[in-house]
Order: C-alpha cells, then structure tokens, then sequence
C-alpha cells in the first residue's frame, strides 16, 4: 500500500509542476502584445516602446533613447480587429498617442523615424 500512495504523492507532484510552468509561460508577456515595454534597436536609432490599458484607456509612447536620427517620431494603437488609430506624429525625442475605448487595445505601434519599420508591445 505505501508504493501506492507514493505513487500518487510523485504525481500529484508532476502535476502541480506541469500546471507552474503553463501558469507562468501564459504570464508572460508576448514580444508583440500590449504592455510588453522594452528598449528596441533599429537601423534608426535605439527607441524606448511602451503601451499599456487602464480602464478605457489605451495608450503607446516611442521615446528615443540613441541613435543619429533626427527625424520624427511615431505612435499609433492596433486592435484585434486590425484597427489603427491615426499615426500620432511627435518629435525626435518622443510620440506619444492615446484612444479611449472599452476594448483592450492589442498592440502599441512605434516607428522610430519616418523611415524605420514598426515594432509593436
């Protein structure tokens, strides 16, 4: 009977670390997912990206960290539905944008520079 019910402990075991490891993997913020804010390099320079959503407010600012380029910066908002605010155009220090809503937004979108490709949180 003991080979039994240690047979049943070591599962429960397994199991509670299976269930650890899904928890803190689906915790983790995507690359691409609203929040996730980071330092991002770039041809263009090297821009600070942060989002986030409080209450009915979604938000996305680009900041500049380094870089040479003196052009200027952008910000939009991105909704599951594939919806964009307006591209907020800002300096060539920071961009900063913000759109009302009861959806959570998906993703901030930051340009660094008119020319650079968009990088999402």
């Amino acid at each position: 009977m003991g080979r039994i019910l240690a047979g049943r402990r070591l599962s429960k075991v397994a199991a509670t670390g299976v269930l650890a490891v899904l928890v803190s993997t689906l915790a983790t913020p995507s690359a691409q997912a609203l929040g996730n804010n980071r330092a991002v390099s770039r041809s263009c320079g090297t821009n600070y990206v942060s989002s986030g959503f409080t209450g009915s407010y979604n938000w996305a600012q680009t900041r500049k960290q380094s870089g040479d380029c003196s052009g200027r910066l952008s910000s939009a908002i991105e909704y599951g539905t594939g919806w964009w605010t307006p591209r907020a155009y800002g300096s060539s220090e920071n961009a900063y944008t913000s759109h009302t809503s009861s959806t959570r937004a998906a993703n901030g979108l930051h340009w660094g520079c008119d020319s650079c490709n968009v990088t999402r949180s």
